[in-house]
């Protein structure tokens, strides 16, 4: 490799930048020894000791300096550092307006919510240990216990569960016929062997963690199947989950994702989720994923995982979600045995993707990773979206936003940043209304758009 390009920078060896920039070994000249620096740093597995080394700025040594100090000698143009947005999860606290609960039984989402139902009957979970507790069930809902593992099959209508305690093995399962309410009051329940709550219900669950209290999840590396049912996630639902309440909901998933419906997802204003998933994606769905409001925060740490994945739509329109992902790209084979690699991404929609509120701040520091990765078009509205994207290039580019379509912009506040790829690739047409207070667009690495 060393050779090779001794060899194509032969030429340039007496040509220099007019700026520092580049200037590796501090001669005050840009040249082909500045090159050799840089790569037997990286040939020895060394730091720079320097920041100078860094041409491009984003805190690595790589050979994407190589590339950039190339550029210098061969075009004399100065590579500008760029230090892109500091990204953290946040969990303080949000003002959020007051939502609007559809009052029209013949509107689309009346169903959504969980206050539009009159709850008839109330059953108690009550984990201890290695045990569990139910009571207050009448004869249409029948409970199922061993030791901790807790299965409801239910008939009755409208029926709300209150789940309560811990268990270090234990597992709450549901067969039923209708819809139900299930509310978290300060519950910790780990499943080493799958889901913690496992929903093989098609109708909707409405997830609810009562205010003030924290309410933890988690799952085990290895799942034990039963037949052909489905267990994709520490939380798992056949139907739609509704997450409302104003309690925290922590949830861990070190075997699949965190959670997942085979139907879609809804986040209420007020809702507070942490999502910390070593081995798959954060927010998994196939309808859709809607996030209205809510504090998210997310930690991802699996190769080829997402914080939020959609084979669908996938809309925010309120709250906060900050999704930090440091998984990288993952080898795979696909039907016909040909091996292709799937990369990390913030949020991944295989249809569209709109925002028209909120904030939604994504970093990902793994290699070939995405922020935003949509097949269908982006529209962006309004609202606060902060990428930054530092990984390298191994497999495919690093991209901020990738857009196999139209992308359309229309208000708000838009940030992207890639130092190592491309900030903003738009496969369609790039739409950007008028109005706009700033527009920049710098070498390809950042772009941002503010209303």
């Amino acid at each position: 490799m060393k050779k090779l390009l001794l060899a194509i920078l032969a030429v340039a060896t007496a040509m220099s930048a007019h700026a520092l920039t580049g200037d590796v070994n501090g001669d005050g000249e840009v040249g082909i020894s500045d090159v050799n620096a840089i790569i037997d740093i990286i040939l020895s597995g060394g730091d720079a000791g320097s920041l100078a080394a860094d041409v491009n700025g984003d805190g690595e040594v790589g050979i994407s300096d190589v590339n950039a100090v190339i550029d210098i000698i061969l075009g004399g143009d100065v590579v500008e550092p760029i230090t892109p947005k500091e990204i953290l999860l946040d969990d303080s606290e949000l003002t959020e307006p007051s939502e609007s609960i559809p009052q029209d039984e013949d509107a689309l989402d009346y169903g959504d919510y969980v206050e539009n139902t009159i709850w008839a009957t109330t059953v108690n979970i009550a984990f201890d240990g290695e045990t569990a507790t139910v009571t207050g069930n009448p004869g249409s809902v029948i409970a199922n216990v061993n030791g901790a593992h807790v299965t409801i099959t239910n008939a009755a209508k409208r029926v709300k569960f209150i789940v309560t305690g811990s268990t270090p093995n234990g597992s709450l399962k549901f067969y039923s016929e209708r819809k139900f309410q299930l509310q978290l009051n300060g519950v910790d329940i780990t499943n080493p062997n799958g889901a913690a709550i496992n929903n093989q219900c098609g109708k909707s669950l409405y997830l609810v963690a009562n205010e003030g209290t924290v309410n933890t999840l988690r799952d085990g590396e290895e799942y034990e199947m039963s037949g052909e049912e489905d267990q994709k996630g520490t939380i798992f639902s056949e139907g739609q989950i509704l997450v409302s309440g104003k309690g925290l909901i922590n949830v861990y998933s070190v075997g699949r994702n965190c959670m997942a419906s085979d139907d879609y997802i809804f986040v209420r204003p007020g809702s507070k989720l942490y999502l910390n998933s070593t081995s798959g994606h954060g927010i998994k769905a196939k309808d859709y994923i809607h996030i209205k409001g809510g504090v998210i925060n997310m930690e991802i740490a699996a190769d080829g995982a997402k914080g939020i994945n959609c084979d669908s739509l996938v809309y925010i329109t309120g709250g906060r979600t900050t999704i930090i992902n440091s998984g990288t790209s993952k080898a795979e084979v696909d039907t016909l045995g040909n091996p292709v690699s799937t990369g990390a991404a913030g949020v991944k929609a295989d249809y569209n993707f709109t925002m028209t509120g909120g904030k939604l701040n994504i970093k990902c520091t793994g290699n070939d990773a995405k922020g935003i990765n949509v097949a269908q078009p982006l529209l962006f509205t309004g609202g606060e979206l902060n990428v930054v994207v530092t990984g390298q290039q191994t497999t495919v580019a690093p991209k901020g936003i990738k857009c196999d379509t139209d992308c359309t912009i229309r208000g708000g506040a838009f940030y992207s940043c890639a130092p190592n790829g491309r900030a903003l690739d738009v496969e369609g047409t790039l739409s950007i209304a008028e109005g706009h207070t700033s527009l920049t667009n710098t070498d390809d690495r950042l772009f941002e758009v503010i209303y």
